[in-house]
């Protein structure tokens, strides 16, 4: 039923196309990007039977997230345009969707725009995700999030934001969301968004609130973003980001912080970053849902990089992430992670890539990762075409 669904949708994209660019001011684009490449993890695997070991394998989205989606503009005149964008994510490796209950995971939206700005309704990112993947202050531009170090300990991905804001603590996507931005005056820009619970008898109830505040004028790009998510019971948790870049002789230097912080016994029902092998400690039982963590949770990612381009066709980014977490049963939690990343352009549309990266556990035991040790090495090659 999905497969049929997700083809007849391609089907009507494909031909409405065509009707769409026969109107004016009006457009309808059929686009997408497919990422495969082979990782090879030190320390990435623990069996069902408790063995550990490294692991070589075919991957999809290595250095972005494969999808595919559809977004058009329709000119009501007046200045006033109508937009949608319908985006869903795939494994390249597999050919399956990303999401077993959603067609379009990624983004689902329809708004309005005008010199005024542009408003949103639907599944829709959030700003601290916007900052970050737009290379903002996050030196890959939430690249490589895909990559899980240790298998057991999402905590150690190749890029931490992807946990942090993208995956397992926060989530970059919303649903349910009002966004609006605005448009640019003298380089600075602002965006605020609402996403209702939906929960009958309490409007705050799994109610979130965001902000933006960014300037972009070239060599200078800074932002900032604020989101406060709450549960059934009206617990919050609260995510920011801040940081910028600046270009200078060639070399694009980035920085940026995000922090996370739940409130005691907030209800977080999204992927864990543990696993069952420790249980025992109330970071597992937060994360999973099954027993809320007493004292709260405090997650911090400090990010620091270069990016240079070599020539036309060749650009290089090293990157470097600290990571802490703070809860009870978890005393010393630190990541140090080490990222090397090259890419070759072969056309506009298709290019190749590179990269190396290290992590290292410290004060983390063995209980808690997938492989018994404190550090893996990560390298991985890949190919990119857009379309």
């Amino acid at each position: 039923m999905k497969k049929s669904l997700i083809a007849l949708a391609a089907l009507s994209a494909l031909t409405g196309s065509i009707a769409a660019h026969a109107e004016s001011g009006s457009s309808l684009q059929l686009y997408g990007l497919i990422d495969a490449g082979v990782r090879s993890d030190s320390a990435a695997v623990k069996s069902s039977t408790g063995a550990t070991g490294s692991q070589t394998q075919l991957s999809s989205g290595v250095l972005n997230t494969s999808r595919f989606g559809f977004k058009g503009t329709e000119d009501l005149g007046g200045g006033l345009r109508a937009n949608f964008n319908l985006e869903s994510g795939f494994n390249t490796a597999t050919g399956a969707t990303s999401s077993s209950s959603n067609i379009f995971d990624r983004r689902a939206i329809v708004g309005l725009e005008n010199q005024w700005g542009r408003i949103d309704l639907g599944r829709n990112t959030t700003f601290n995700y916007d900052l970050q993947a737009g290379y903002i202050n996050d030196p890959l531009g939430q690249e490589l999030t895909n990559n899980k170090q240790y298998a057991a300990v999402a905590a150690t991905t190749v890029n931490p934001l992807g946990t942090l804001v993208g995956g397992s603590l926060d989530t970059s996507r919303r649903d349910n969301m009002v966004k609006y931005q605005s448009p640019v005056w003298a380089g600075t820009s602002l965006g605020l968004a609402y996403s209702f619970g939906n929960v009958a008898g309490s409007t705050a109830a799994n109610s979130s609130v965001q902000a933006m505040l960014k300037y972009d004028v070239n060599p200078v790009q800074v932002g900032a973003a604020y989101d406060r998510l709450r549960d059934v019971a009206g617990r919050n948790q609260t995510t920011w980001t801040l940081g910028g870049n600046y270009l200078f002789n060639g070399l694009r230097v980035t920085g940026g912080y995000t922090q996370m912080q739940a409130d005691a016994n907030f209800a977080n029902s999204n992927t864990s970053i543990l696993t069952s092998s420790s249980a025992s400690t109330s970071l597992y039982k937060f994360l999973n849902g099954a027993s809320a963590s007493t004292t709260g949770l405090k997650a911090q990612v400090v990010d620091v990089g270069v990016t240079f381009n070599v020539s036309d066709l060749v650009k290089v980014v090293g990157a470097y992430y600290n990571t802490k977490y703070s809860a009870d049963g978890l005393s010393s939690n630190r990541y140090d992670t080490y990222v090397a990343r090259a890419r070759y352009t072969l056309s506009k549309r298709t290019d190749v890539y590179a990269e190396l990266d290290y992590t290292k556990a410290n004060g983390v035991t063995a209980a808690q990762t997938a492989s018994g040790k404190s550090n893996n090495t990560g390298v991985a090659v890949g190919l990119q075409h857009r379309f």
